[in-house]
C-alpha cells in the first residue's frame, strides 16, 4: 500500500496555481473546515497502521518540509518499504543526511527560469536548481521533476529543458483547475506539442535511450505488456492519504473533503473507491485508468470541459499506440530493453496529465 502523509497545510510559496479563489464554495457537509496545520496523530498510531511493505510519501496541503522535525521522527521510527517526498524544493538542504534515506524525491519545477519564476515567484528557479545540485551530490536514487503545464507554457520545450539540465525523470500535469467556465482552448496547442515531444522521445529511443518521461513511459509499458490499468495514481484503491487529523482520504487533493473519507488511522480497513461515469464506459479506460478520482466525483469541469481535457488523454494514448510497433522492433533488435520501462507504481507521478 502507498500512503501520502500530509505533513503541513501551509506553504512557503505563493504559486499562481494556488493563488486563486477556492475551486468551489466550501460547505459543512463536504469539507472539514478546521483542519490542523500539522499531524495530531501519534507516531505510535502511524506505526500500527504502516507495514514494512508500504511506501510513505511526505506531502503537504502546501509544503511538507515546513515540518522537518516530524519527517525525521517518522523516518527514525516507522519501518516501511521506502520514503518518498513531493516538495517545492526550496528547503531540501535542511533535510541533511536524511535525504540519503529517501527512495524517491519529486521536486516541483516547471522548466526553465522564465516559466518557473512566472508561475512560482521570482528567484524560485535559481534556489530550486541550487538544491537540485546539492541533492544529486547526496542522493543516488530517482529524482523526478514535477511540472505544471498551463497556458503560455510549451510542454515540448520545458520537458526537454529539464531533461537536459539535471533531471533524468519528468512528469507533468495540466493547470486546468476545476472550473466549468475556465477557458482551456490552449489544450489544442498542447496536443500538438505532445506530438512533437513524442517524436523527440522516439528519436532518443532509436539511439538506445528510453527517456523517463512518465506519461509516455508508463502507458507504453502497459501497451507492450498488454496490461489493463485502474487509476494510474492508485488513489482510492492502493494509494491513500492520511490527513493531519488522522483521517484517511482517497487522494491528497481530497484531504479536506470529509464527505469522501474512507477510514481512520486507527482502523485496520479502508473503504475503496472507484471512478464512475463518464470514465467507466470510456473506450480508453483500460489504459487511462480513469484520469482523476476527484474530477470524476465532483464533475466540476462540466461536460464541455471534460471533453476537452480527456481529449488530451486520448491524443496521448493514440500517439503511443501509433509508436508501439516501432518500440517492439527496437526491443527485438536489442537497441533498448523492456526493462528500460520499469517503474515503481504510485510513486507520485502524474501518468495521465
Amino acid at each position: 500500500m502507498f500512503y501520502h502523509l500530509i505533513m503541513h497545510t501551509g506553504c512557503n510559496l505563493k504559486c499562481k496555481y494556488c493563488d486563486k479563489d477556492e475551486f468551489i464554495p466550501y460547505d459543512d457537509e463536504t469539507y472539514e473546515l478546521c483542519m490542523p496545520e500539522k499531524p495530531e496523530y501519534s507516531i505510535e498510531d502511524l506505526k500500527k497502521k504502516i507495514t514494512e511493505e508500504d511506501y510513505l510519501t511526505f506531502y503537504g496541503g502546501g509544503e511538507p518540509l515546513l515540518n522537518i522535525p516530524m519527517i525525521k521522527e517518522i523516518m527514525d521510527n516507522v519501518k516501511c518499504k521506502g520514503f518518498m517526498i513531493q516538495t517545492n524544493g526550496m528547503l531540501l538542504e535542511k533535510l541533511g543526511d536524511y535525504v540519503k534515506r529517501m527512495h524517491t524525491i519529486l521536486i516541483s519545477i516547471d522548466g526553465d527560469e522564465e516559466i518557473t519564476d512566472k508561475n512560482r515567484g521570482k528567484g524560485v528557479h535559481k534556489k530550486v536548481m541550487e538544491n537540485v545540485a546539492w541533492v544529486k551530490e547526496n542522493f543516488d536514487r530517482e529524482l523526478i521533476a514535477r511540472m505544471c503545464i498551463s497556458e503560455g507554457s510549451n510542454v515540448y520545450e520545458q520537458v526537454k529543458w529539464l531533461m537536459e539540465n539535471g533531471f533524468e525523470s519528468v512528469h507533468w500535469q495540466l493547470d486546468v483547475m476545476f472550473y466549468e467556465e475556465e477557458k482551456i482552448e490552449w489544450l489544442e496547442n498542447y496536443n500538438l506539442e505532445i506530438t512533437k515531444l513524442m517524436d523527440y522521445w522516439m528519436s532518443k529511443m532509436r539511439e538506445g535511450k528510453v527517456l523517463r518521461m512518465y506519461p509516455f513511459l508508463v502507458i507504453m509499458d502497459s501497451l507492450l505488456k498488454n496490461e489493463k490499468s485502474t487509476l494510474r495514481c492508485g488513489c482510492g484503491i492502493e494509494n491513500f492519504t492520511i490527513t493531519t487529523q488522522g483521517k484517511i482520504a482517497p487522494c491528497p487533493i481530497m484531504s479536506e473533503m470529509k464527505k469522501y473519507y474512507v477510514g481512520d488511522i486507527k482502523e485496520k480497513e479502508v473503504k475503496k473507491m472507484y471512478v464512475g461515469e463518464p470514465c467507466s464506459s470510456c473506450e480508453v479506460l483500460d489504459l487511462c485508468g480513469g484520469r482523476c478520482l476527484y474530477a470524476n466525483l465532483t464533475k466540476l469541469w462540466g461536460e464541455k470541459g471534460w471533453e476537452k481535457v480527456c481529449g488530451t488523454v486520448k491524443h496521448l494514448i493514440k500517439s503511443l499506440e501509433e509508436n508501439k510497433k516501432e518500440v517492439e522492433k527496437l526491443i527485438e533488435n536489442k537497441t533498448i530493453s523492456l526493462d528500460d520501462f520499469k517503474h515503481v507504481k504510485y510513486n507520485g507521478v502524474e501518468v495521465v496529465p
